[in-house]
């Protein structure tokens, strides 16, 4: 099999990918609930077209007239890749929140005023997610499948407002949820569960 890895069949698949991605801030619009899923979405795409730094960096002086070309091709750099993440940034909000924004050019001060607007109230989403998952017991009668997909959907919904819970950390809290369970059928559900990786 011969594999085309000629530059205009990479620039293709750039091209797709880049669609694809820009695809998911199109159908997940920032309305406030969904801030933590906006952002993460965000940063996926900036940082695979390689925009992220400007969230993260400030804008470099303006060039003087006997500037390097390496500070001149900073600054251009920094002001093209500002553009483009603030395009996709506005893009990705609904009206009333492109409304709010429009006086903003710098895609770092709009990061930081919705987080200003945002951010406290996923850090309550996430407080109320790890709560509800500490707090969940089988009701008697629940089939033990059941009860592990309310198990994992808290697990998915603190992750979705920012917790950050590794596999590792994920299979270990379902393990003890079986194990509190302390039947056969938990028993059978453990051996596959650690038998595998995660697939949530």
């Amino acid at each position: 099999m011969v594999y085309d890895c000629s530059p205009l069949r990479g620039n293709y698949i750039f091209k797709m990918i880049q669609s694809s991605l820009s695809s998911i801030l199109n159908q997940n619009k920032l309305t406030g609930d969904n801030f933590a899923d906006w952002k993460r979405n965000l940063l996926i795409v900036l940082s695979f077209e390689k925009h992220k730094y400007v969230l993260e960096k400030d804008c470099p002086s303006i060039p003087k007239e006997n500037a390097s070309s390496e500070e001149s091709m900073a600054f251009d750099n920094w002001i093209n890749s500002n553009e483009i993440a603030h395009c996709y940034m506005m893009a990705s909000m609904n009206s009333v929140l492109q409304k709010q924004h429009e006086g903003y050019l710098n895609a770092r001060d709009i990061m930081h005023n919705v987080e200003d607007m945002f951010g406290s109230q996923s850090v309550l989403n996430r407080q109320a997610a790890v709560r509800n998952l500490m707090n969940c017991k089988r009701k008697p009668g629940t089939p033990i499948k059941d009860h592990m997909l309310i198990v994992i959907g808290y697990l998915a919904e603190a992750q979705s407002h920012g917790s950050e819970i590794d596999a590792d950390t994920q299979m270990e809290t379902i393990f003890e949820f079986l194990v509190l369970c302390g039947s056969g059928e938990a028993i059978r559900c453990t051996h596959k569960i650690t038998s595998v990786r995660p697939w949530w």
